[in-house]
């Protein structure tokens, strides 16, 4: 088996038979690779879609959190490389195909990619083409402390799993504890980002919605960095994604002008979780 695909799944049944329909169909020969979905205790439609579904192996995973899940199915994965996503996530056709390409240079152990919204248009869009800067510039420093990792759309080889893994079972983090781990042991190198390696994420709807996953990760950034004295980016290297992010995409200057004033939001509302993750983490 090539490649184990790990999916946990929790009250997604809105989106869940989109994300099972884009694995099963993906450009890659079926038979080299597995879905493995784990229901984390759905209240919703979820564990019948799964019940239903074909072409994935649906396992369950009793005690509550993703990255538990995310465990159990790693458990049952035969597969030489993992791949993760999660079930409000589509992942583009070439997914499989370009993960499998970053691992031609034997020195990457993982690789991540863009997380596009399903209405990719407007304000949403000038967010995306941000974010995508961001990470670009996050991946290719050579700051191990900016490193950071995100489940929805992760490729990593089965061996620097098992050197690494398994994920911490708390409840935000361990993406990037992971990723962090990685680093620290095999240098930046080995962590890179591909823009080919790409998901529709169907959750991001909206600025509120930035502004409300900006909150969270501020909150989370507090309940983890003291495991891997991680920081988060600087003004001057936001501002320099930013004007890349102007500049690539041939923004105007209203544009321009539009997109500081609602990341300037964002990062209000991070410090304001990252404020609040400060007061309410133990001592």
């Amino acid at each position: 088996m090539k490649f184990s695909i790990i999916v946990p799944v929790y009250n997604t049944g809105k989106h869940l038979e989109q994300c099972i329909a884009a694995l099963c169909t993906l450009d890659y020969p079926r038979d080299e690779y597995e879905i493995l979905m784990v229901d984390n205790n759905s209240t919703d439609n979820s564990p019948a879609i799964l019940a239903a579904a074909t072409g994935i192996r649906a396992l369950q995973q009793a005690k509550q959190g993703s990255y538990a899940a995310r465990n159990r199915g790693l458990r049952e994965a035969r597969g030489e490389f993992l791949a993760f996503t999660d079930s409000d996530c589509m992942p583009d056709p070439g997914w499989l195909r370009a993960i499998e390409k970053s691992f031609e240079d034997p020195q990457v152990q993982v690789v991540l990619g863009p997380r596009r919204p399903a209405y990719n248009q407007g304000l949403v869009r000038m967010l995306t083409d941000y974010e995508e800067q961001k990470d670009r510039l996050v991946y290719s420093s050579s700051s191990p402390e900016l490193y950071y990792g995100f489940t929805n759309n992760l490729g990593a080889r089965r061996s620097v799993y098992d050197r690494y893994g398994p994920f911490i079972e708390r409840p935000r983090g361990a993406d990037t504890i992971f990723v962090r781990s990685v680093v620290d042991g095999e240098g930046c190198d080995a962590v890179i980002y591909n823009k080919d390696v790409c998901v529709e994420h169907a959750e991001m709807e909206g600025v509120l919605a930035y502004f409300q996953k900006m909150f969270t990760y501020g909150r989370s950034w507090q309940s983890y960095r003291h495991v891997n004295n991680a920081r988060p980016l600087r003004t001057s290297e936001r501002m320099a994604a930013f004007r890349n992010c102007v500049r690539e995409n041939h923004y105007s200057w209203y544009k321009g002008v539009v997109l500081l004033a609602i990341l300037m939001g964002g990062l209000l509302c991070w410090g304001y979780g990252s404020l609040m993750g400060r007061w309410r983490r133990p001592s």
